[in-house]
């Protein structure tokens, strides 16, 4: 027995109703109402300033690096695996034995493999850019055994929803990848959003179906030139409004409601982009006064100081043997410079013990962990 709707179809299966989606765009499509419109210029207008201000960033690249990793501390706190950014950054991605931290840094490493299958091999993104980033999400974690890298054999059960026979996920993947690459009926902000609630609706996986979705968003957005980096972490605002962003997943499903999603999603993409320009300013700030200090009191070493305060905002949780391998200087050397920064309140001890001591960049840490509001 089938019972269609707007968004898809159900199919009886046994004892159970699986619902299958149709293949997007919509139809009828969206309806831009003056609130759609209106959310997404302002949606655009805050992902410009946000590529403006991420001029003003210096040390971009481990500025990036850090945000990646923020991204993925937010969209795994949605599937509840739980930890803090300051921990992740401890680890400077190696191999953790806090399994939490673990899958937080395979998010890190799965996203960075999309791009660089995208820019180095010129993959679009596709079923095989999908997979692949889902072996690296699962490499080693607790979702190890669940067939990472490919698409599930079997049914899952997700909430309230039964989402389609495995045998339907090929095509339904097929489908969607022709809307990511080819469909330009839908404004290409929109789009994105469109795809992940699809690609939710689909589940392929047996597990990490959220975060990939999520990843997913930001591999399209720099895809479309939306954003010049991945640093927009949409998953801060799913996170604070999760009730809510499963509701309006929920929404499509059960009443084709495309367009309550596309407002939420909108408002996400705003505030994310708003959140990370007032983060910026203030790294800015922070790291104008840092190198201020260097400049007027430590001028002496000021090659190594600047490398060490560019290294920090990389890996704000460092040892004295780190920056020693990171300056090729003795321990003593290292431990100099480490105490000037501390004289001078740019690190902080962490710990009493005096081998393997760590030291933290406590205020860029504050700025990247704190709620802003305003």
């Amino acid at each position: 027995m089938e019972r269609k709707s707007r968004s898809g179809h159900y199919e009886q299966i046994g004892t159970h109703s699986h619902f299958v989606p149709r293949a997007l765009p919509p139809s009828p499509a969206p309806a831009l109402d003056t609130d759609i419109l209106e959310l997404y210029g302002e949606a655009m207008q805050s992902l410009g300033k946000f590529s403006e201000a991420q001029k003003r960033i210096p040390s971009t690249r481990q500025f990036l690096d850090v945000y990646v990793a923020k991204e993925a501390v937010f969209s795994s706190q949605i599937e509840n695996i739980n930890t803090t950014l300051t921990q992740v950054l401890e680890y400077n991605s190696k191999l953790s034995e806090n399994k939490d931290v673990q899958e937080v840094l395979n998010y890190v490493d799965a996203l960075r493999h999309g791009m660089e299958l995208m820019e180095q091999q010129d993959l679009p993104i596709s079923s095989r850019l999908i997979r692949e980033c889902h072996k690296k999400l699962l490499a080693g974690v607790r979702g190890e055994s669940k067939t990472p890298g490919q698409f599930r054999k079997v049914p899952v059960f997700v909430g309230n929803l039964v989402p389609p026979p495995a045998n339907y996920i090929d095509d339904l993947m097929y489908d969607l990848e022709k809307f990511i690459n080819e469909d330009n009926s839908i404004l290409p902000l929109i789009r994105t959003g469109l795809a992940h609630v699809q690609f939710e609706t689909i589940h392929p996986f047996l597990d990490g179906n959220g975060r990939i979705g999520r990843l997913l968003i930001v591999l399209m957005m720099m895809d479309y030139q939306l954003i010049s980096a991945p640093v927009l972490y949409p998953s801060f605002y799913f996170m604070k409004y999760k009730s809510e962003y499963y509701d309006r997943l929920d929404a499509v499903r059960l009443k084709g409601d495309y367009e309550g999603w596309i407002k939420f999603y909108l408002r996400a993409v705003r505030a994310s982009a708003d959140d990370i320009v007032r983060r910026a300013w203030a790294i800015d700030g922070l790291l104008q006064d840092c190198s201020n200090k260097i400049e007027s009191e430590l001028s002496r070493v000021r090659n190594n100081a600047t490398i060490l305060l560019n290294q920090l905002c990389h890996t704000p949780v460092i040892t004295i043997n780190d920056v020693a391998a990171l300056i090729g200087a003795t321990f003593v050397t290292a431990q100099k410079l480490v105490n000037s920064f501390v004289e001078r309140g740019i690190l902080e001890k962490q710990n009493s013990k005096q081998r393997n001591r760590t030291y933290k960049f406590s205020q860029y840490l504050d700025i990247l962990e704190r709620e802003f509001t305003g």
